[in-house]
């Protein structure tokens, strides 16, 4: 049996320090490298990133997976407002898969798809139409219709006569 060449590199990364890398081209819908880590509660994962853990994945309706890097290099995938990878179930556990061709050298990416209601942090991805913020896009006019309240409401406060 013929061991398969790793597909991936850990290096800095622009984005976040460190990051992951294709060592080689990655055709669409190869699987790359599994996150490994505890499966945990639901709860025990919204309390993680409360206390600002990005790390927890979901894992099924009722787990999460603690994906931390020191229990999988998977762990230093960064996010990218277009992203050229996603975490898909396959094999009983959670697999980083290529959703289009990557090039040698290319940063390995995924949308990390924050709502609203966890606590999400400014993008750095670099791309030229980057969200500004690790929220997924579903959350936008939400956060548009609450932020125009806010500031409605500090308009409002602050009038001067």
């Amino acid at each position: 049996m013929q061991r398969r060449k790793r597909l991936w590199q850990k290096r800095r990364s622009p984005i976040n320090g460190v990051g992951l890398f294709a060592a080689l081209p990655i055709r669409a819908g190869t699987p790359i490298i599994e996150f490994k880590g505890r499966v945990i509660s639901w709860e025990e994962g919204a309390l993680m990133l409360l206390r600002g853990a990005n790390h927890v994945i979901k894992f099924d309706a009722n787990h999460d997976l603690d994906a931390r890097p020191q229990w999988s290099p998977a762990g230093h995938v960064n996010h990218g407002c277009f992203p050229n990878c996603a975490i898909k179930k396959k094999r009983g556990g959670l697999w980083l898969i290529s959703m289009r061709p990557i090039e040698q050298g290319e940063e390995l990416l995924i949308d990390y798809d924050f709502d609203l209601d966890e606590e999400f942090g400014p993008c750095r991805c670099g791309h030229p139409r980057c969200r500004g913020l690790m929220l997924r896009k579903k959350d936008w006019p939400k956060l548009r219709r609450l932020m125009s309240k806010v500031s409605k409401q500090y308009s409002d406060k602050y009038k001067t006569v």
